[in-house]
C-alpha cells in the first residue's frame, strides 16, 4: 500500500522533475551566452 503510493508519487513528480531541469538548464545556457556575449575583455 505504501509502495504503492509512493510509485504514484514518483510518476508524477519525475515528469515535473524533468521539464524544471530542462528549464534550469535552458536558463543557464542562456544566462552563460548572454554573459560570453555582453562581456568586452
Amino acid at each position: 500500500m505504501l509502495l504503492n503510493a509512493f510509485y504514484d508519487f514518483g510518476n508524477k513528480i519525475g515528469p515535473l522533475l524533468t521539464w524544471f531541469f530542462i528549464l534550469a538548464m535552458t536558463v543557464e545556457l542562456i544566462f552563460v551566452m548572454a554573459k560570453y556575449l555582453f562581456t568586452k575583455d
